[in-house]
């Protein structure tokens, strides 16, 4: 049987989740830090980089990385990425977050921790610039389009770690699977070819 392909960019999967131990402490430590609330989007980036969805990145992207993922659908070192991965904040909270500082993100809905973040880059970007390249139109009504001119001004990155799957286990049951978890069962059944169908909101370019 043939191994199965290598994640994307990677010897192997880079889930950001911790574990055990490891997942307390930071738990622990994420309650001493300022708290910022994420969009729902960026709920949903978060549990894909936990899991190791967004292989092989580490955190919310750069402006470098989204200038290339942009313009070129590339990340700055060249590996294919076309869709930005980004953290939006509005003026007053940047402000309060020197470059090096940590923060903890809370959940849109309920405020529960669902990561930390080593804050290495704050930058501004270019809102219809981002619609343009990426759904090519910056009509309003389009859900991508209203989603980002909405979004606040100031991105936010650096690596994350992340404290919780924020109820999609529960949510879904055994339907819910990990990338880890998918491929193991891939290669306990042997499979050498495996399709992929994703039923809404389909990823654009």
């Amino acid at each position: 049987m043939k191994p199965l392909v290598r994640p994307h960019g990677s010897e192997t999967l880079a889930p950001l989740l911790l574990e055990g131990a490891a997942l307390e402490q930071e738990r622990q430590r994420a309650a001493t830090l300022p708290k910022v609330r994420v969009s729902s989007r960026e709920r949903g980036d978060i549990l894909m980089l936990g899991i190791g969805g967004f292989t092989p990145l580490d955190g919310f992207m750069g402006e470098a990385d989204w200038r290339g993922a942009c313009d070129h659908m590339k990340l700055a070192d060249g590996l294919f990425w076309p869709i930005p991965i980004t953290l939006s904040v509005d003026e007053e909270v940047a402000g309060r977050i020197p470059p090096g500082g940590e923060i903890a993100l809370a959940d849109p809905d309920d405020g529960h921790l669902l990561a930390t973040m080593q804050v290495a880059e704050r930058y501004r970007i270019d809102k219809a610039h981002e619609c343009v390249r990426v759904f090519r139109t910056v009509d309003p009504a389009h859900p991508g389009v209203k989603m980002v001119m909405q979004q606040p001004p100031v991105n936010l990155a650096g690596p994350i770690k992340v404290l919780s799957q924020g109820g999609f286990p529960q949510a879904y049951g055994d339907l819910y699977m990990t990338p880890a978890q998918t491929r193991k069962l891939f290669e306990s059944r042997g499979w050498s070819r495996v399709a992929a169908f994703q039923t809404r909101n389909p990823m654009h370019r």
